[in-house]
């Protein structure tokens, strides 16, 4: 994905604190899933699919029958998790280490 193609923290999304946890939560701000809310979980990097993996949660959603298992959502979610790293390479407070790197 290009840079240009990524999205826009603050105006596609935002981070904010997760309810009673000491993590982040992503807000949707716009799309078809605006005012939606998740939590990242694991996050890795399937090298034989060369595909960023992660699982997620829903916090809160205007949609009371949406759910993770809903395609569109899982693309959403992918696009602002790369965001949000590509972001945090570029500004130094997210840092990358092998599986088998447990200095992390």
């Amino acid at each position: 994905m290009k840079k240009d193609d990524l999205l826009t923290e603050n105006e596609d999304f935002v981070l904010i604190p997760a309810e009673g946890e000491d993590a982040w939560a992503v807000r949707f701000l716009n799309g078809e899933f605006v005012e939606t809310s998740i939590q990242y979980g694991a996050v890795g990097f399937n090298e034989v699919q060369d595909a960023l993996t992660f699982n997620f949660e829903i916090k809160s959603s205007p949609d009371s029958e949406l759910d993770v298992e809903n395609m569109a959502l899982q693309e959403h979610a992918g696009k602002v998790l790369e965001s949000i790293i590509v972001k945090g390479i570029d500004e130094g407070y997210v840092k990358l280490h092998d599986k088998e790197d447990n200095a992390g």
